[in-house]
């Protein structure tokens, strides 16, 4: 994955496969269409953008990961910007497309490998909870799926991850 720029972050605890992470904030561009709430059509959608088909006509390189989640009964995806287009974002042709800022913050990771799916994902997602709230950590957002591989890698070597936002307790 090295010659693929990622959000950068710095790891602020690490217990095996788990990890808290203070990421610095990053821009994305994200697909989201009520009427694919599957988001059968996010890949291809967000690859077109970064291939020119935003207003500059400008060739984005692309990143990882690819980040998925629910918001309401839609599944949204999204490429990170690199850090080179952040003071000039093209903006997207297509309306499904949106650039969105997320706030540096501290988010809570478990890295997994394999082929993903729903269970997995949920299986991973339910131990990563559990270790937040040993950790004297709490929720505060939307659970998030990164993809850091392309489908044609065997799943043995996929890299994916769950990452969820979180707090300390008050405790």
């Amino acid at each position: 994955m090295g010659r693929y720029e990622s959000p950068e972050y710095r790891v602020k605890e690490k217990e095996g496969a788990f990890e808290i992470r203070e990421y610095q904030e990053y821009y994305v561009v994200k697909y989201k269409e009520n009427e694919d709430p599957m988001n059968s059509g996010g890949f291809q959608t967000l690859f077109r953008y970064i291939s020119k088909n935003n207003e500059k006509e400008a060739k984005i390189s692309m990143t990882v990961p690819v980040i998925e989640k629910k918001e309401e009964e839609v599944y949204t995806m999204a490429f990170v910007l690199p850090k080179e287009h952040l003071h000039d974002i093209p903006l997207p042709k297509d309306k499904r497309l949106s650039i969105e800022k997320i706030e540096e913050g501290y988010y809570a990771a478990i890295t997994f490998s394999g082929v993903s799916s729903g269970k997995v994902e949920k299986e991973q997602e339910t131990r990563l909870k559990e270790w937040i709230s040993k950790k004297g950590y709490e929720v505060s957002g939307e659970t998030r799926v990164a993809y850091y591989n392309p489908p044609f890698i065997p799943g043995l070597f996929r890299r994916n991850e769950i990452w969820i936002p979180v707090r300390r307790s008050k405790e």
